[in-house]
C-alpha cells in the first residue's frame, strides 16, 4: 500500500488502489501524485490537492474544504462548489463550477462559464479569466465596520473579508469565509460556528484590555488565530489552524484538541487542557508555564522550556534540557534532530537525527533502538543503531557508504540540502586526480581521519567505482542550480576548464627566462635554457555565479604557466592577495613551513606536484608561508 496517513486524516496517492482506504465523508486533506485515475465520489469533506495529470472526478459536486489543481488535464466536470479557496495552475475540465467561497488564485487563462460567487480575494497574476463574459479582476476588498447598522447589512452567506474597527458591534453571520480583522471593544458572534478564513484581534489601547469578545458558539477555525495585546476566549473550540499570542496575549481553548502551529509570546499565556496534537511547532516563551497533559504528539518543534507533557509520546525536534527532562518520561519518537542540552530521556526509541553538537550533551537513553541520520562520534558508540552513518570529512563535507552532502549550516541541515550519490562525489574528485593512488596521497590526508571499519567500507567503495566514474562535465557544473555543488567542483576543476566558458580580463603577463636542469638516455644531467611565460587572469565572481555561496569576493584569480619550447600549459587558482602581479601570483603555488626554506636545495615541478630537496634533514616547524618570486625561481630547477 503506498498510501500514508497520519492522525489528522492526510492521505497521499501514489496508485489508484490507494483511493480505498478514504472515507470522503471524514475530514481530511487528499493529495492525488498518480496520474490516470479516476474517484467517483460525490462530495469530499476537506482539501483536494490534484499533482498527478489526466485524473477523473466524473461525479464530484462539492470540496468541503480547498482545492488546488497543480497538474495538467484533469476533470471535473460535475463541481459546482468548493467551500474554501481554489486555485487553478494548470488546464482542467471545472466548467461547471459555480461558487468560491474562499479566495479565488488563477494563474492561466481561462473562462468559468458559471461561476457567480467568490467570497474572498481575487488573485490572478496576468492572467485573463472570465466568469461567464465578464473579465475577473484581482480583488482584496474588505468591509470596514464602525457602526452595527454597517454589520447588520454584511452578507448573509459569509463570503466578505472584514476590518472590526467600531465597539459593541454584534456580526450575526453563523458561517464566515473571509478574514476577520477585531480592532474594536466588545465584539460579539453570538451564532458564528465556522471560520473559514484568519482571525486577527488586537487592542488598540495603550494600557490594554479591558474588555472581552464572545466566540461563545465557534466550534471551527480552517484559518489562523492571532492575538495581540488581548484576550480572548473559544469555549467550544476544537480545532484551529496556527495560533499566535502576543504582546500580553491569553487565550483560553479548554476544548481545543488539534491544532496547527501554536506560539505563545512574551508575557502572554494559554490554557489549552485538553491538547492532543499539534501539526506543526509548539514554542511557549510566555509569562506561565503550560501544563499540556493530553498531549501526545508535535510534528514539528518542541520548545520545552516553560512546557509540560507528561504523556507525549512523538515529536519532531525538541529544545529541552535536564531539569525538564522528567516531564517527558513517555517519550518514544524523536522523528527531529535529537536533544542540544544534558538529558535523561528514559522511554527513548527512535531518534531521527543524532550528532554535530557544539558541545557534546550528556544523554540517557537506555532503550534506545534506532536512529536514522547519525553523525559518528567514536566515544558515543551508537553507530549500530543507525541507519545511516555520516562522517563529517571537512568543514563542510558529509559522506556515507551511498551518498554525500554539502553543508554550509552543520549537520542538523543535511535534510534541507540536495543529496548526492557517491558516484557523484567521484566525478567530482576526477576532475582534479586522475587515479585513485592520487587521491589517496594528495586529498585523503586532508579528511578527518576515522578507523571505524565503517568509514574503511567508503573507502573501499570508491576504489572500486573509480574506474567506472567519468569527470563532472564542466557543463554539468557551470550551469548547476545548486550553487553549493557549483563551488565544490570549482575547487576541484583545472582552472582551465573554467577559463573555456567565461570571459575573462588579463591583469598582468611576464616572461622570465630559467635555468633548468634535464636528463640524456644516459641519465647525465644537461642544463637547457627556458622562457617561461605567466599571465594573471580575473574573472567576475557573478559570472560564476560563486558569489554568496563559497566565494565571497567580487573576483576570483586564475595564473596561466605556459612553456613556448614545450606547447605546455597550467591553470591555478590564485588568492588575492597574490594577485598583484603574474610572477608573485606562479611563486604562490608553493608554500612551505618558514623553518625550512634557508634548507632548500631545489625545487622540481610536475604540473600540480612539487618536489622539494633539502640540503639536510629538518622537522617542519612555523607557519607554511608562499615563496618569494626570487626564492621559488631561484629554487626551481626541473619542470615536466
Amino acid at each position: 500500500m503506498h498510501t500514508t496517513i497520519d492522525p489528522i486524516q492526510k492521505y497521499k496517492i501514489f496508485a489508484e488502489e490507494d483511493l480505498q482506504v478514504i472515507d470522503p465523508t471524514q475530514e481530511s486533506t487528499v493529495e492525488v501524485y498518480a496520474r490516470h485515475i479516476t474517484w467517483n465520489i460525490d462530495e469530499l469533506n476537506g482539501n483536494l490537492v490534484l499533482r498527478g495529470s489526466n485524473c477523473h472526478f466524473p461525479n464530484l459536486v462539492k470540496v468541503k474544504g480547498s482545492l488546488s489543481v497543480d497538474a495538467e488535464n484533469c476533470s471535473l466536470p460535475q463541481l459546482k462548489t468548493v467551500d474554501e479557496n481554489f486555485t487553478l495552475h494548470c488546464q482542467a475540465e471545472i466548467n461547471q463550477l459555480e461558487t468560491v467561497k474562499g479566495h479565488f488564485k488563477c494563474i492561466i487563462d481561462f473562462n468559468f462559464e458559471n461561476l457567480k460567487n467568490i467570497g474572498g480575494s481575487i488573485s490572478l497574476k496576468k492572467a485573463k479569466v472570465f466568469a461567464g463574459n465578464q473579465k475577473l479582476e484581482k480583488r482584496s476588498d474588505v468591509i470596514l465596520i464602525y457602526h452595527q447598522h454597517e454589520a447588520d447589512q454584511l452578507p448573509e452567506n459569509g463570503m466578505f473579508n472584514v476590518d472590526i474597527f467600531g465597539d459593541d458591534i454584534v456580526i450575526q453571520n453563523h458561517e464566515i469565509y473571509g478574514k476577520i480583522n477585531v480592532l474594536g471593544k466588545n465584539v460579539s458572534f453570538p451564532n458564528l460556528e465556522i471560520i473559514q478564513g484568519d482571525l486577527s484581534i488586537k487592542c488598540r489601547d495603550k494600557d490594554g484590555f479591558h474588555f472581552t469578545h464572545d466566540f461563545s458558539r465557534l466550534k471551527k477555525m480552517m484559518g489562523n488565530i492571532k492575538l495581540e495585546k488581548t484576550k480572548a476566549f473559544f469555549p467550544l473550540l476544537r480545532q484551529s489552524k496556527n495560533i499566535t499570542l502576543q504582546n500580553n496575549s491569553y487565550a483560553s481553548l479548554p476544548l481545543l484538541e488539534r491544532s496547527g502551529s501554536i506560539l505563545v509570546g512574551m508575557n502572554s499565556a494559554a490554557n489549552i487542557p485538553v491538547l492532543s496534537e499539534v501539526n506543526g511547532y509548539f514554542n511557549n516563551y510566555g509569562s506561565e508555564t503550560c501544563h499540556l497533559p493530553k498531549l501526545k504528539k508535535v510534528t514539528g518543534l518542541l520548545n520545552a522550556t516553560k512546557t509540560i507533557a507528561c504523556n507525549l509520546t512523538e515529536v519532531g525536534d525538541i529544545i529541552i534540557n535536564r531539569q525538564a527532562g522528567g516531564h517527558f518520561d513517555k517519550l518514544k519518537r524523536i522523528t527531529g534532530k535529537g536533544p542540544s542540552h544534558d538529558v535523561d530521556l528514559k522511554s527513548l526509541e527512535y531518534l531521527g537525527r543524532w550528532g554535530g553538537h557544539v558541545i557534546k550533551p550528556s544523554y540517557s537513553f537506555p532503550v534506545l533502538k534506532k536512529i536514522k541520520d547519525y553523525l559518528y562520534n567514536k566515544d558515543e558508540h551508537l553507530e549500530y543503531l543507525a541507519d545511516n552513518v555520516y562522517f563529517k570529512i571537512n568543514e563542510w563535507l558529509y559522506i556515507t557508504k551511498n551518498i554525500f552532502i554539502i553543508s554550509k549550516n552543520g549537520f542538523y541541515f543535511i535534510d534541507k540540502c540536495q543529496h548526492y550519490s557517491i558516484r557523484k562525489f567521484i566525478a567530482v574528485l576526477k576532475l582534479k586526480y586522475n587515479s585513485f593512488q592520487s587521491f589517496m596521497i594528495r586529498e585523503y590526508p586532508k579528511w578527518e581521519n576515522y578507523e571505524t571499519p565503517l568509514f574503511a567500507e567508503i573507502l573501499e567503495k570508491i576504489d572500486l567505482l573509480w574506474d567506472m566514474v567519468d569527470p563532472v562535465a564542466a557543463e554539468d557544473f557551470l550551469h548547476s542550480k545548486d550553487r553549493y555543488f557549483q563551488a565544490l567542483c570549482f575547487l576541484y576543476a583545472d582552472a582551465g576548464i573554467v577559463m573555456k566558458h567565461f570571459q575573462e580580463r588579463k591583469i598582468s603577463d611576464k616572461e622570465i627566462e630559467l635555468t633548468h636542469h634535464e636528463y640524456d638516455e644516459q641519465g647525465n644531467k644537461v642544463q637547457v635554457k627556458r622562457l617561461n611565460c605567466y599571465e594573471l587572469y580575473e574573472l567576475d565572481n557573478i559570472a560564476l555565479r560563486s558569489l554568496n555561496s563559497w566565494n565571497t569576493e567580487r573576483y576570483s584569480y586564475v595564473l596561466k604557466c605556459s612553456c613556448p619550447s614545450t606547447e605546455k600549459e597550467h591553470w591555478h587558482w590564485i588568492e588575492k592577495e597574490y594577485s598583484g602581479d603574474a610572477l608573485t601570483a606562479a611563486a604562490s603555488t608553493f608554500r612551505i613551513h618558514e623553518n625550512i626554506i634557508p634548507h632548500i636545495k631545489c625545487v622540481k615541478r610536475q604540473g600540480n606536484i612539487l618536489i622539494c630537496e633539502l640540503k639536510k634533514e629538518i622537522i617542519p616547524q612555523g607557519f607554511p608561508r608562499v615563496l618569494t618570486p626570487a626564492e621559488y625561481f631561484g629554487f626551481l630547477e626541473v619542470e615536466i
